[in-house]
C-alpha cells in the first residue's frame, strides 16, 4: 500500500502540469488568506464579529445551561465579557474565539478552488460561514460551561481541546463536504 502511494506521488511530482496547477492553488490561497484575515480582523466587522459570538453565547449560557450570567461589550477594547456569578473572573470572548482564522481558512481554500463553478464556491461559502457560526457559538458556549462546572485547569485544557479539535473538524471538514457532497 506504501509502495503504491509512493508511486503515485512520484507521478504527481513528475507531472508538471499539476505541478503548476498546485502552485497556483498555493499562491491564490495565501493571497486570499491574507484578504479575508485583514478583512475580517483589522476592519470594522471585527465588532460585529466578536459581538456577534459574545451576545449569542450569552444568551445560550443563560437560557438554555440556565447559568446566571450578565452580557458586557468593550467597544474600547472590542471584547465581548461574559459575567457569571458563580465565578470570581470574567470571561472574555476574544480574537482566537471569533472564528476568523477558520473562515479565513475555508473561505480561502474555497475561492482558490478554481476547478469549481463560481456557483459552487458560492455554494461553499455560505456552508463554511454557517458551519463556522454553528460550531463557534456551540463550543464557546460548552468552554463556558465547562468553566463553571469545573475547575479552572480543566476548562483551560478543555478549551485549548476544544479549539484544535473545531479548527479541524471545521476547516477540513467543511471543505472536505463541499467538494464531495455540494453540486
Amino acid at each position: 500500500m506504501f509502495s503504491k502511494f509512493k508511486q503515485t506521488l512520484k507521478t504527481d511530482f513528475n507531472n508538471k502540469k499539476k505541478r503548476l496547477v498546485s502552485l497556483y492553488f498555493l499562491f491564490l490561497f495565501l493571497f486570499f488568506f491574507i484578504i479575508f484575515f485583514l478583512l475580517f480582523s483589522k476592519t470594522f466587522i471585527y465588532s460585529y464579529i466578536n459581538y456577534f459570538y459574545g451576545i449569542s453565547s450569552f444568551f445560550i449560557i443563560k437560557n438554555i445551561f440556565l447559568i446566571s450570567s450578565s452580557f458586557v461589550f468593550d467597544s474600547l477594547n472590542n471584547v465581548s465579557i461574559i459575567l457569571i456569578s458563580s465565578l470570581n473572573y470574567p470571561v472574555f470572548i476574544t480574537f482566537l474565539c471569533t472564528g476568523i482564522l477558520e473562515l479565513s481558512l475555508i473561505f480561502s481554500a474555497i475561492v482558490s478552488s478554481f476547478n469549481f463553478s463560481i456557483i459552487k464556491r458560492l455554494k461553499g461559502l455560505f456552508l463554511a460561514l454557517f458551519v463556522v457560526i454553528i460550531f463557534n457559538i456551540f463550543r464557546i458556549s460548552i468552554t463556558i460551561f465547562i468553566i463553571t462546572k469545573f475547575n479552572l485547569g480543566i476548562a483551560n485544557l478543555m478549551h485549548g481541546f476544544l479549539f484544535r479539535l473545531f479548527i479541524i473538524i471545521i476547516v477540513i471538514g467543511t471543505y472536505y463536504f463541499w467538494t464531495k457532497k455540494i453540486k
